[in-house]
């Protein structure tokens, strides 16, 4: 083998020089950063286990049939690891951010754009109008900053439920076109109309998640819901074992999976249970004044009186609604004249009539109830009883919305029982009725109506039911579900992030890289030979010096 000359020795050798050179300086610099990472642990050691933080913002719209309002959610990731839920930092509106806006006094939705969409069919500058305000309002509450990475959901409910797919997405175009001007994050599928049982679903979501109850791998029961609109009543819980049920709701929120049976009636909120009493009175003891006709409402004081629009009277009944067009046609009249005629054992079993969906009840004459499963109709009971046949999960309800608006305005303890509800309830009416105040008729029938569909209706009375907290709103569950792709993608993102901060903190890791750098230095001063200016005799082989580190 012809051996290398030694102009090609001296360039190999001088090449490696240089390239031990590096090594040793770079070595050097990490052993200095090291020793200052070190340093810095051990004199500021709460550093170490430091929680690594991520915040992030959603904006939801609800567009309701009273109303229109905005909700905004602020976020932060803590802990992150693939089991963990976003925490809740702040939710606006809230008692310190009040605005024009605001409506008082109120219990739940105190801040609102009225009418709802679903009245301003073909009238794209009333759309305008509602949501216009709103969005810049909620536009005060993100930080500028974040407007572009913020999601806005614009979900409808009732309201637009009930139009004509032609008009509800009429409607909902309008409302595109007003959100594409403003700078938060939006997909088409954001907006749009949501089913009962979405709504129903988002409100157990946001009741779990602020009680704590979700996402708890430890397997402690749910909390069912008992919701209560004015449009609509919601009912959901969780459910034991695997069963086929149109109104079966799988969920994995976090890392547990949930089985959700969610009811929702449409024609059994406060406002369309008021309405089928205007349906039963006027069959039973219409009064013709002029040209329109009087309706007297045994709930209302005597000093109640006003022109009544019953927009969603019969909806339910068909043949009732039809009966009482027939008579306004009739007697050519030209509207329905509401007024009190206060009586409060005719007001209970008027509302238990309209919680049981029985028009042609004679509420003047209530039968008692004695069995709640045999006196139940179909529409709505019945349904509830054979799901509380086979779930144990439930520990108790809470009841949220028009249920807690109630609660407040009789001023009951939150675990106040049915007959606390019958018995204050009728002190406050008597009271207001004596006091002639027309403010606090409606809340007669209300309570009223309450009390009867959780102990007729739904025959929970025998359960724990929990009023509140008044706080709640579907649009945080939907906040929380919707907006999941922000912290699951967050989650993963920064996984590897947290595993890297884990080792570093370690000290056995900064121990053995410590060692591994003083290795490296100390073997870098192998001194290389270096050849003479007369190169060796063709064949010779160069000297070996043996290195002051060798491997065993």
């Amino acid at each position: 083998m012809e051996p290398k000359s030694p102009s090609k020795i001296k360039l190999s050798i001088t090449g490696f020089t240089q390239y031990k050179r590096l090594i040793k300086f770079s070595s050097i610099g990490l052993l200095g950063l090291l020793s200052l990472v070190v340093i810095h642990f051990a004199f500021y050691p709460g550093k170490a286990s430091s929680v690594y933080r991520e915040s992030y913002y959603t904006v939801v719209v609800d567009c309701g049939r009273t109303g229109t309002r905005v909700n905004v959610y602020g976020w932060e990731l803590r802990n992150v690891g693939n089991a963990d839920l976003p925490i809740l930092v702040q939710a606006y509106p809230d008692n310190s951010n009040k605005s024009s806006l605001w409506k008082s006094p109120c219990q739940y939705h105190c801040m609102q754009i009225e009418p709802g969409l679903d009245k301003f069919v073909g009238n794209t500058s009333g759309v305008r109008a509602s949501l216009e305000q709103l969005i810049v309002w909620a536009e005060q509450w993100v930080p500028r900053e974040r407007h572009r990475d913020t999601p806005i959901f614009v979900l409808a409910t009732a309201g637009l439920r009930k139009l004509a797919l032609k008009d509800s997405r009429q409607v909902l175009d309008d409302v595109e076109a007003v959100v594409k001007e403003h700078l938060f994050l939006y997909k088409k599928s954001w907006i749009r109309v949501l089913s009962g049982k979405e709504e129903a679903y988002y409100g157990w979501v946001a009741l779990n998640y602020k009680m704590g109850s979700l996402g708890n791998s430890s397997g402690a029961p749910t909390l069912g819901l008992l919701d209560l609109g004015g449009s609509s009543l919601q009912v959901v819980l969780e459910v034991d074992g695997a069963r086929h049920d149109e109104h079966l709701i799988r969920s994995k929120i976090g890392s547990v999976e949930h089985q959700i049976i969610a009811y929702t009636w449409p024609a059994f909120g406060l406002n369309e249970a008021l309405d089928r009493t205007v349906v039963m009175l006027s069959q039973v003891l219409p009064l013709n004044t002029g040209n329109r006709l009087e309706v007297k409402h045994p709930c209302l004081s005597s000093s109640f009186g006003k022109n009544y629009t019953c927009d969603n009277c019969g909806e339910q009944n068909i043949t009732d609604l039809e009966i009482l067009r027939h008579q306004i046609q009739k007697t050519k009249i030209s509207s329905i004249f509401l007024s009190g005629d206060p009586n409060w054992e005719q007001c209970k079993g008027l509302a238990r009539a309209a919680a049981m969906n029985w028009s042609r009840f004679d509420w003047s004459q209530p039968t008692t109830l004695t069995n709640c499963k045999a006196s139940l109709s179909s529409s709505v009971g019945s349904n509830i009883l054979n799901l509380m046949a086979f779930t144990h999960r439930i520990e108790q309800f809470h009841a949220l919305s028009g249920f807690f608006a109630v609660y407040k305005k009789l001023n009951l303890s939150p675990r106040a029982n049915l007959t606390k509800i019958w018995e204050k309830g009728q002190k406050l009416c008597l009271k207001s009725w004596a006091a002639q105040s027309s403010l606090s008729g409606l809340y007669c029938f209300r309570v009223a109506y309450m009390a009867s569909l959780i102990e007729d209706a739904l025959c929970l009375g025998e359960l724990d039911i929990t009023f509140g907290p008044g706080d709640v709103s579907w649009t945080l569950g939907a906040a929380l579900a919707e907006g999941e792709y922000l912290w699951i993608s967050t989650t993963r993102a920064h996984t590897s992030i947290s595993t890297l901060r884990n080792i570093e903190f370690s000290p056995v890791f900064l121990f053995v890289l410590l060692l591994c750098l003083l290795f490296i230095v100390y073997c870098s001063q192998i001194k290389l030979p270096m050849p003479g200016k007369r190169g060796s005799a063709a064949g010779a082989s160069l000297p070996y010096v043996y290195p002051k580190c060798r491997p065993s």
